[in-house]
């Protein structure tokens, strides 16, 4: 990877580590599916990663953005 590459990299990691801050504490608070901040989080959050491997092709999307994925397209047929 290029420097500027590296610093995009560098810089998605921490906006996925702030969304993931932020996600946890609407959580915590008792938010479900049914409240709209929660789920346009998610989708930020999972922006953030696709623009990561973009930046890393080849490597596997990890197991909990699949499963991100999942719930997803499921709230979104219901």
């Amino acid at each position: 990877m290029s420097w500027p590459e590296t610093v995009r990299f560098l810089l998605l990691i921490a906006r996925v580590r702030l969304l993931d801050l932020r996600l946890h504490v609407i959580v915590s608070l008792g938010y479900g599916f049914g409240d709209d901040q929660l789920l346009r989080l998610m989708r930020r959050w999972l922006a953030l990663h696709e623009a990561i491997g973009v930046l890393l092709p080849g490597m596997p999307e990890p197991e909990h953005v699949r499963e991100v994925r999942a719930i997803i397209r499921y709230v979104r047929s219901v």
